[in-house]
């Protein structure tokens, strides 16, 4: 089947006139469903697949203002008065949760199309195949994205042409939503292609397909089903996509940027849109975003659909709004609770790429780092993080590398970059922290506080660092202030790895030496060994949910899949109740109230803002629907 990267931009045209509108439950004004010819089936599997690029969707929705609010990110800019739904602090009005609950009917309703029509054309019949179980595929995975986040919703499956007059559609129940998305995927497994028949993410392959059916038998074995019998069928098929070989981690930095952890290199790709390197080794399906301007460089006056914000609202703080600039604009909205950033152990180089650093002041180059630990002597290697209360105060200091060669302790300082929040970024020093250091064996064994000083940034200046406009600059020169074409992993091989472990874990009782190896592939990969050969002494050798659990933070953060995952291990609250704690100790005076909208808000009715609510436009058209618990 042609790529769909090269198949988009030839139909725009046409999408653009025919799949513009929202197609909900309401009666449809016009259909395309008398096709004859193979082009037309191509231009209607362009519009499924386009719904992954909608802002609702993978534009900004669902990695951001719909999932965002767990325990991992906040935005700096939240209030309580704000009405959005990573607030928890909305109406069953909501825009955002109807245009969700819109495109993910309108990818069903291409889908159904697609089926109806599939065996007209004239044409090749395994491709015809291949569209049959590529449609058949995201249907249940948009029945997938609506039931996960509104609970019992319609099983459309049938044309909206084809309802007659009758559009009123009752709510499924959720079990047999999820038998039916099993039953569509397993189906569609013999029929979509293989990884190395297209060679790219951005189509649905049988890695796709396998990965995601992970993902929903694991699902179905927690919240709110809890059927356990299906963390076997998770492992089964977790396990069929790891043993075909067709994928492993990425394992070396990126050859352009010797100094980043292998870590990065799949995310720098991701703000290249590479696909060349490495493009299909770790990466199993993305949502494809090609255009970062409509309006100059290679794709202006196309009408491409321009949606995506990583890197943008979601970045590194950079003022410089210039469509040339060096780094990006990003306003760094999206900013870290110290919760995660302290689940990462020394040494984890997935810290300082997930949770940037350094903020830019300018179009200069020049990182101004958060705060930096100096260590000053005869030897060599040695790093160092620095932790702070909410005064801005250094109340520990934790060895990353203890270095070699040191014949008497090193002196110890830290900079930073002022008193000022990132927004705003100076230079000043602060009220100076002193710190000394004892060395043994010509290693640093031990930093130890003398003064904590005052004034010093603290984690919640930090800004969400996975996502980094400055790598744009490998692409056509043209940019948007607030938009980038990043690609989104909607899953990666990391994710199956750690999803085999959980699935082995709970399936059995316990972890073999299969789920260690699984999990210690991810953790090996983090602190810069090789994935795939064993680090004795290093390597865990026991396994528990909660390693699990935070394993999974730790590597998918910003990933939009953090509040899936809690609710699914009922585990929601308890986050939200950790959220606030940490925020009454660590917070610093100017975030407490943005860091603690989304947990405040929640912890008023769980069980309510455990689900979106049925948009309440919808229950006006459909008049059998009925609302969520809470949300009337």
């Amino acid at each position: 089947m042609k790529n769909l990267q090269q198949l988009l931009l030839p139909l725009i045209c046409i999408l653009a006139a025919s799949c513009k509108m929202d197609v909900s439950l309401d009666p449809p004004t016009f259909r395309p469903i008398t096709f004859t010819t193979e082009a037309q089936l191509d231009e209607q599997v362009a519009g499924m697949y386009n719904i992954l690029q909608q802002d609702p969707v993978y534009g900004f929705g669902l990695w951001g203002y719909i999932n965002a609010g767990a325990d991992e990110s906040f935005r700096s800019n939240a209030s309580y008065t704000v009405t959005l739904t990573e607030f928890y602090h909305i109406s069953n009005t909501e825009q955002n949760v109807l245009l969700l609950w819109r495109n993910l009917y309108k990818g069903i309703e291409d889908a159904n199309v697609i089926l109806d029509v599939a065996d007209k054309p004239q044409m090749d019949e395994t491709k015809r195949s291949q569209i049959k179980g590529q449609a058949r595929f995201l249907r249940a995975y948009y029945f997938y994205l609506l039931v996960t986040h509104f609970g019992d919703v319609p099983l459309k499956t049938m044309l909206a042409t084809d309802l007659g007059t009758n559009y009123n559609l009752p709510r499924t129940p959720s079990k047999d939503i999820y038998d039916f998305i099993v039953k569509e995927m397993i189906a569609a497994d013999s029929l979509v292609p293989k990884m190395a028949q297209v060679n790219t993410p951005s189509i649905v392959t049988q890695s796709a397909v396998e990965a995601i059916l992970a993902r929903v038998y694991l699902k179905m074995a927690g919240n709110p089903l809890n059927d356990v019998a299906r963390y076997k069928d998770a492992l089964f098929w977790a396990q069929k996509l790891i043993n075909s070989n067709t994928h492993s981690l990425i394992s070396s930095p990126h050859p352009l940027y010797p100094t980043t952890p292998a870590y990065a290199r799949l995310f720098i790709n991701k703000m290249q849109n590479n696909m060349n390197d490495n493009g299909t080794s770790e990466s199993i399906w993305d949502a494809a975003f090609l255009s970062k301007s409509n309006v100059t460089g290679n794709y202006a006056g196309t009408g491409y659909l321009v949606t995506q914000q990583l890197g943008a609202v979601m970045g590194v703080y950079c003022p410089d709004a210039g469509i040339t600039g060096v780094n990006g604009y990003s306003p760094g909205t999206y900013r870290v609770h110290p919760g995660l950033y302290n689940l990462y152990g020394p040494g984890d180089q997935r810290r300082d790429w997930a949770v940037a650093p350094y903020v830019y002041k300018s179009a200069a180059t020049t990182r101004y780092y958060t705060l930096t630990v100096n260590i000053s002597g005869d030897g060599t290697g040695a790093t160092a993080t620095a932790y702070t209360n909410a005064q801005g105060a250094i109340t520990s200091v934790v060895i990353d590398n203890p270095g070699s060669g040191y014949t008497s302790a090193p002196t110890i300082s830290f900079t930073s970059y002022g008193t000022n929040s990132s927004t705003n970024p100076s230079v000043t020093a602060p009220n100076e922290a002193v710190a000394t250091a004892t060395v043994s064996g010509g290693k640093l064994t031990a930093i130890n506080v003398v003064s904590g000083g005052v004034g010093y940034p603290t984690t919640y200046d930090r800004c969400v660092g996975k996502w980094r406009r400055e790598y744009e600059i490998n692409l056509p020169p043209s940019r948007l202030q607030n938009n980038t074409s990043c690609n989104f992993p909607i899953v990666r091989y990391a994710d199956v790895l750690l999803m085999a472990a959980e699935a082995e874990l709970k399936a059995n009782g316990s972890a073999g030496a299969t789920a260690l190896e699984y999990y210690n592939q991810v953790r090996r990969r983090a602190y810069g060994y090789p994935p795939n050969t064993p680090v004795p002494g290093f390597d865990a050798t026991t396994l528990t949910m909660q390693d699990i659990m935070d394993e999974r933070s730790r590597e998918l953060c910003f990933e939009g899949i953090r509040r899936q995952d809690l609710i699914r291990w009922g585990r929601m609250t308890q986050a939200m109740q950790q959220v606030l704690t940490n925020n009454d100790n660590y917070a610093p005076t100017n975030y407490v109230t943005p860091a603690n909208v989304a947990a405040t808000n929640f912890l008023v009715d769980p069980q309510k803002y455990s689900l979106l609510p049925i948009p309440g436009g919808e229950i006006v058209l459909d008049q059998v629907l009925t609302q969520n618990p809470g949300w009337q």
